[in-house]
């Protein structure tokens, strides 16, 4: 008996489809779904056993292929959910040390910053307009508008020319 056990199974050069499709384990139907889609059969209707298996191997995806691609993508998506957690900890570590600050806060003091040299600007006019007046012997309200003028129009060049403009010419 061990004899026996000890040679090795020969395949035949030529296999019915019967017999092919019970040499991969898979059903007699699959063969045929497989030879519709290119497995090669002789003219006799067998299956050369060696181009047919290169064929498989060429054209049937396997279940641990798919498995496996699954798997790859799942551990991908894990590498960056990872990622993310890491992240997201880095930017906690950051706002508790008072690395970062919350940029709506930011945002509206620079706002209420703009907004309060603009109304100093203006009130400057007003109240620099009746010395100068006096001064100059002008005309106040003439004095008042011209002077409004000039620093709307200077406000408003400021508030149109860009922030890297002006940090440029600092």
């Amino acid at each position: 008996m061990e004899l026996f056990e000890k040679m090795p199974t020969q395949v035949p050069a030529e296999m019915t489809k019967t017999a092919f499709a019970a040499h991969l384990g898979v059903t007699s139907g699959r063969i045929s779904q497989m030879i519709s889609d290119g497995l090669p059969v002789l003219p006799n209707g067998k299956v050369e056993v060696e181009a047919a298996e290169a064929w498989y191997r060429a054209n049937v995806r396997h279940k641990s292929d798919g498995a496996k691609r699954q798997a790859d993508k799942l551990t991908d998506l894990k590498v960056e959910r990872e990622q993310a957690q890491r992240d997201l900890l880095r930017i906690e570590i950051e706002r508790r040390r008072g690395a970062l600050v919350n940029r709506k806060a930011v945002e509206l003091a620079v706002f209420e910053r703009a907004r309060a040299e603009r109304d100093a600007h203006i009130a400057w006019v007003q109240r620099t307009a009746a010395p100068l007046a006096a001064e100059l012997g002008a005309d106040l309200n003439r004095l008042v508008a011209a002077l409004d003028r000039e620093m709307r129009q200077h406000l408003q060049e400021l508030a149109d020319t860009p922030l890297s403009e002006l940090l440029r010419d600092a």
